[in-house]
């Protein structure tokens, strides 16, 4: 890694190890910090909140609070919620305003507010985020107007996928686009020990809601036909030891029910492998929160491949990947083979992996990072200087340099 930009930039040991234990740049004071949680109540996004006030509660940030915008929109309109946000920045002198997930929910378009963020005495930096899967087809599931528009005028989008839907966005005049995949919740969902091999009630379980089959040439259907094919080749296999959770599969014969959010956890660690459900169409980095729960749950996780997220999760160790539907059966077959003190090895190294870099505390310091990293581009010691942003996201044997290629797009812009 010797001269690799990732390894150096305006933080003191560089950026990919010093952003795990959360170093500042050089000369770069707390931030004061307005976090919009896609929510109707600050719970709705409790994982999240709890990263940022943990992130306060040690001095990472000056100054933390929580307008969850879809409750206050949804109460007392959209107006109101932006005078509420220009409010608080010139009460406060906020450095940055960062609006999550903003997508979904019939959210309206940001750009009036943001235009009044620039105008104030102290600017805050803006910043969002989006959580799902989307593609840069028209016909295909295409990133919302609303987050467009907004990823266009902020400083930094962070994405759970990238690929050619971040060059979408860049095309349209998006910055700093940043990979941010979910992570794990530990006020949820504590740490866990390897999950029993022989004392389970089933050899495989999958989690994972099927939407219902009707136009056929909507990618919600080509998912929900995916999802059947895979649990019926699953059912076919092992009978009564496969389990399938979840919404949508009433009258499939190994539907076990709905589960819980918060008893997730309970349902993965009844079988001896956990398979994830496919997406309706794969993206570059792209997963759910789900893996990150089933890796951090200590039970051994298949996961369908998505591109370059063995960078995340390496092939083998922490998860084992299906390249193609029809193999599905084989992988779970080759997991459930493994001697069970490797498989012991392998789950306790993956729960390493999740609780050392992809908790949402995790999450919420490479966004604040980030941040720092910008503003430090443009005051202080490292004004103009190219800006570096921590990306701890990938396993040691990753290749850093490569993947932040994937991971970062159009950073190479002044700050």
């Amino acid at each position: 890694m010797a001269g690799c930009r990732c390894r150096s930039g305006p933080y003191a040991e560089g950026c990919a190890w010093s952003a795990v234990r959360g170093d500042r740049p050089c000369g770069a004071e707390a931030m004061n910090v307005l976090f919009l949680s896609q929510a109707r109540q600050i719970e709705d996004q409790g994982s999240y909140h709890r990263a940022f006030m943990e992130l306060h509660a040690r001095g990472r940030i000056a100054s933390y609070r929580n307008i969850p915008y879809l409750g206050v929109a949804r109460e007392r309109g959209w107006p109101q919620l932006w005078r509420d946000v220009i409010g608080h920045c010139s009460d406060v002198p906020t450095d940055l305003v960062f609006f999550q997930f903003y997508h979904g929910g019939g959210v309206e378009s940001a750009a009036a507010c943001v235009h009044q963020l620039r105008a104030l005495k102290h600017v805050p930096l803006v910043a969002v985020s989006s959580g799902d899967l989307f593609s840069a087809s028209a016909w295909v599931r295409p990133p919302p107007r609303p987050f467009a528009e907004l990823s266009v005028a902020a400083d930094v989008t962070f994405m759970t996928c990238m690929g050619s839907v971040a060059e979408f966005l860049r095309r349209q005049g998006a910055r700093r686009l940043t990979l941010l995949p979910h992570g794990y919740p530990t006020d949820l969902f504590p740490p866990q020990p390897a999950s029993p091999v022989n004392d389970v009630e089933f050899d495989v379980v999958m989690v994972a809601s099927r939407g219902r089959i009707l136009n056929p040439f909507m990618y919600t259907t080509w998912g929900a036909l995916r999802r059947q094919r895979v649990a019926d080749r699953l059912f076919r296999r092992y009978g009564k030891r496969f389990a399938l959770f979840g919404h949508g599969w009433r009258g499939h014969p190994a539907w076990q029910g709905p589960v819980e959010y918060r008893k997730q956890i309970e349902a993965f660690r009844r079988g001896r492998v956990v398979v994830d459900g496919p997406p309706p169409f794969s993206q570059v980095y792209y997963a759910s929160d789900r893996p990150f729960y089933v890796a951090g749950a200590g039970t051994p996780l298949v996961q369908f491949h998505t591109p370059r997220f063995e960078a995340i999760f390496k092939r083998d160790l922490h998860a084992s990947y299906i390249d193609h539907d029809a193999d599905t059966v084989k992988v779970c077959d080759s997991v459930l083979a493994i001697d069970e003190a490797e498989l012991r090895r392998r789950v306790e190294q993956t729960v390493r992996l999740v609780m050392g870099r992809h908790t949402l505390v995790h999450r919420a310091e490479t966004i604040i990072r980030a941040c720092e990293g910008i503003q430090a581009g443009r005051s202080g010691p490292d004004a103009g200087k190219a800006v570096e942003v921590p990306l701890p996201l990938f396993h040691e044997d990753a290749d850093e340099c490569e993947e932040r290629r994937s991971a970062l797009v159009n950073w190479d812009v002044p700050a």
